[in-house]
């Protein structure tokens, strides 16, 4: 059986260390590939309704401030606003508060935005969706 060794030349062997070594990462890159596929496809857990209103008191907490004041506006807490920022973002929803460094809190549909009071261009109370769906 050592006999066949015997026969092998050193640029066999470096042959077959190479492609040991391609076949290795290989494999390493495809079980990654499999890891991350498999993480993709996992559904991502829903917070329940409990969770998503100790999140709102946390952040109610942490802006304590109800009113704000904006350019001669005064908006208070609970009240439902569009915001544009200076760099033409919308965000549209329920303040929550501010706090002292004077940064605004906002509940949107899904997040929960805080944003500096002093990059905003403009604030402006809209009807909330609850309110326009009422007829």
């Amino acid at each position: 059986m050592f006999d066949m060794f015997k026969t092998l030349t050193t640029l066999d062997v470096v042959y077959a260390a190479v492609l040991a070594l391609f076949l290795t990462q290989i494999i390493i890159n495809g079980a990654a590939l499999s890891k991350k596929l498999a993480k993709r496809k996992s559904p991502k857990a829903d917070l329940t309704e409990v969770e998503k209103m100790d999140a709102i008191k946390k952040c109610g907490a942490l802006f304590p401030f109800e009113t704000i004041n904006f350019r001669g506006k005064v908006f208070t807490k609970g009240a439902y606003v569009r915001i544009t920022t200076f760099q033409k973002r919308i965000i549209e929803g329920e303040i929550i508060g501010r706090n002292e460094m004077n940064i605004l809190c906002v509940m949107t549909g899904h997040h929960i935005i805080a944003h500096e009071i002093d990059k905003i261009e403009d604030i402006t109370e809209v009807a909330s969706p609850k309110e326009s769906i009422k007829i």
